[in-house]
């Protein structure tokens, strides 16, 4: 199942963690994200946030 980071402002996709192996280094956090993808969003240009709100973290299971 992939991990998707997405724009908390426009819903863009900004990064997919498919699967394990994909990348040397596994699943990112956020600050690594801002390392691989830029620290703003590619469609808004929203600055992504290296620290981590629980409240904003959202988990669906699709089937």
């Amino acid at each position: 199942m992939p991990i998707i980071y997405k724009c908390s402002k426009c819903d863009h996709t900004i990064y997919v963690f498919m699967r394990a192996g994909q990348d040397y280094y596994g699943v990112p956090s956020p600050s690594e994200l801002i390392v691989k993808v830029g620290n703003v969003c590619p469609n808004c240009k929203k600055p992504i946030e290296p620290s981590v709100d629980i409240s904003r973290v959202i988990i669906k299971v699709s089937r």
